[in-house]
């Protein structure tokens, strides 16, 4: 594969208001926080920036709102080289995160806005840049149909579809068939597979599980613990890389994105994860989503 592979992200678009905490608030209590910021978000967009930063050549497609938050969206995928495609709607707001950062930890209220009103027939006016996409990129913060109409879509173009099943929502049986490679965390390959994800064992026997639906491709990341992953005659973990966790908002958007960059040079998956866990890991040292990105010469 040439470094200029296509990636087509379509996905979130979110205002991502954050504000830090000590502790969360009981009901009825007011505590004081700090370090209040309004940044650019969404698990969509968060993965265009992720591939723009570490180098690979990306296209994102979304939905947001005619109002200040889309401001916000466009001046981020200015700043990170992302081109960005969206489309417009009057009647929804950009969609809004009201984030919670306690200790490292978020605490996440959404409203997807825009974001649940794109439609099949929006995606379709999109047609041109389906059918150029060598990687396709989807998650599921858009409504479930338009996920399915992607891949159906993309299929028909030749593209390698990506799903990160995030956050997870049942999934039509046909939709399993047309994804290449699917990247569930721990949380998401349990509802996936309907057992708790918490052992090497489960592990296993998730992946075999999630495979057996039809996926060719199935990696579990799994927080500090690193991730498994299916290299096609057995299931291979791989440790997390050293780091002190400050904020894990963009960890799994970072790996995705940095996996699919080396997987768009043309590199193994081993390759590609090695790459992924060392741009996470700088990730969660750092606050903040879209910013906190690390650009592919620090992994270097």
């Amino acid at each position: 594969m040439d470094n200029m592979k296509k990636i087509l992200v379509i996905g979130s678009a979110n205002a991502d208001m954050v504000i830090s905490s000590p502790k969360m608030p009981e009901i009825g209590e007011t505590i004081t926080g700090s370090g209040f910021t309004v940044n650019a978000g969404g698990k969509g967009f968060n993965q265009a920036v992720a591939l723009s930063k570490l180098g690979g050549n990306v296209t994102f497609i979304g939905a947001v709102g005619n109002d200040a938050n889309s401001e916000i969206l466009a001046a981020a995928a200015k700043e990170y080289n992302v081109t960005y495609d969206v489309i417009r709607l009057e009647t929804a707001p950009t969609g809004v995160a009201v984030v919670t950062v306690v200790n490292g930890d978020n605490f996440i209220v959404l409203d997807p806005g825009a974001n649940g009103a794109l439609t099949p027939a929006l995606i379709d006016e999109k047609e041109d840049l389906l059918s150029q996409a060598d990687i396709v990129v989807v998650q599921l913060e858009i409504p479930v149909e338009t996920v399915l109409h992607l891949c159906k879509k993309a299929k028909q173009y030749g593209s390698y579809v990506v799903l990160n099943p995030a956050p997870y929502t049942k999934l039509p049986a046909e939709i399993f068939s047309l994804i290449d490679l699917i990247i569930p965390n721990e949380h998401e390959a349990e509802g996936l597979c309907g057992f708790p994800v918490d052992t090497k064992q489960a592990c296993i026997k998730a992946i075999d599980r999630i495979k057996a639906k039809g996926i060719k491709n199935v990696i579990i990341t799994l927080g500090k613990k690193g991730c498994a992953f299916s290299n096609g005659k057995q299931v291979v973990f791989r440790q997390a890389e050293e780091s002190i966790a400050v904020d894990t908002t963009s960890a799994g958007d970072t790996f995705i994105g940095a996996f699919c960059v080396k997987l768009s040079e043309g590199k193994t998956y081993q390759e590609a994860i090695d790459f992924a866990s060392k741009a996470a890991a700088i990730t969660v040292s750092r606050e903040g989503a879209a910013k906190s990105i690390p650009y592919a010469h620090e992994i270097q």
